[in-house]
C-alpha cells in the first residue's frame, strides 16, 4: 500500500511538472503597472500552446542559449505577455537575461513595427486600433509635466540629446532580424544596447549602419502614468518572452 502511494505521488508530481512545462504557468503580479487590467497580487496564466515552448540553458563560459518551438500563433500588438526582465539589478544600460524576475506588460511593437506616442496615446502604424487602455493614456495626457519631473519619470529613451518625454516620443522602429538601420548620433544611442548585446562589444561610434541579428519587442504597462517599461529601458529580445497571458479579459479593447 505504501509503495502504491509513493507511485501515485511521483505520478502526480510528474504530471504537474509536465503541465507547467507544456500547458500552463501561473504567475502572481506584484505591482500596479498593469492596472486597471490586472490588479496587484492577481494571478495570471501563460498558456504555452499559444506562443509556443521556450527552452534555455546556461553553458559554462558561454552566453545564454535559447530554443523555441512555436505554437498556435504569433504575438500581435495588444497582447499581454510575460517575459524575463532584460537587465540585472539596476543596470538598465545593458541588456542581460534575468531568470529570477518576470515582468508582465502589453505589446506595443513587434519586430519591424513603427511605434510612438502623441499626447500620451500610444500608436503603431501597422495596427489600426489604439493599443492599451485609452482612459489611462488620456489621464497621462492631462497630468501636469511637473508631476513626472518630480518622480524622475518624465524622460524616456534614449535620454541623451532628445526632446522625447513620457507623453510624446517616437517614431521608433523596433529592431527586427535582417533589418539594416542607418546610424547617426541619435539612432546610435537609441539602438546602442541592442547592438552591444548582439556583438558582445562596446559600440563603435564610427559605425554608420548595422543589421540586426535578432527580433525584439516593445511593451508598455496599461497603467500609463506609472509603469516601468520599454519606454524607459528599451527593447525586449524575443528569446526573453515566456509567453502570452491567456484570457479574453486581457485582450486589447
Amino acid at each position: 500500500m505504501i509503495k502504491r502511494c509513493k507511485v501515485y505521488g511521483f505520478a502526480v508530481i510528474a504530471l504537474y511538472a509536465v503541465f507547467r512545462l507544456f500547458v500552463c504557468l501561473k504567475y502572481t503580479i506584484l505591482t500596479g503597472s498593469m492596472l486597471p487590467t490586472i490588479k496587484v497580487e492577481e494571478s495570471v496564466y501563460v498558456w504555452k500552446p499559444l506562443y509556443g515552448w521556450r527552452f534555455y540553458d546556461f553553458r559554462p563560459k558561454s552566453s545564454d542559449h535559447f530554443f523555441r518551438i512555436h505554437g498556435i500563433r504569433d504575438i500581435v500588438p495588444g497582447d499581454v505577455i510575460l517575459f524575463n526582465l532584460p537587465y540585472i539589478g539596476n543596470n538598465i544600460e545593458k541588456i542581460a537575461f534575468n531568470p529570477e524576475v518576470e515582468y508582465c506588460k502589453r505589446v506595443l511593437g513587434r519586430p519591424g513595427d513603427r511605434i510612438g506616442a502623441v499626447d500620451g496615446h500610444c500608436w503603431n502604424d501597422r495596427f489600426l486600433k489604439p493599443v492599451g487602455v485609452v482612459d489611462e493614456q488620456e489621464k497621462l495626457r492631462w497630468m501636469f509635466d511637473g508631476f513626472f519631473r518630480m518622480t524622475n519619470s518624465y524622460e524616456v529613451i534614449p535620454y541623451s540629446d532628445s526632446d522625447w518625454n513620457i507623453k510624446n516620443w517616437g517614431p521608433v522602429i523596433v529592431p527586427a532580424k535582417g533589418l539594416t538601420m542607418i546610424l547617426d548620433d541619435f539612432t546610435r544611442e537609441l539602438y546602442r544596447k541592442v547592438i552591444e548585446y548582439e556583438t558582445g562589444e562596446p559600440l563603435d561610434i564610427t559605425l554608420n549602419e548595422y543589421t540586426f541579428q535578432k527580433d525584439y519587442y516593445f511593451a508598455v504597462g496599461d497603467n500609463a502614468m506609472s509603469s516601468f517599461d520599454s519606454r524607459y529601458w528599451g527593447f525586449i529580445p524575443e528569446d526573453y518572452i515566456i509567453g502570452i497571458v491567456g484570457g479574453k479579459r486581457f485582450r486589447n479593447k
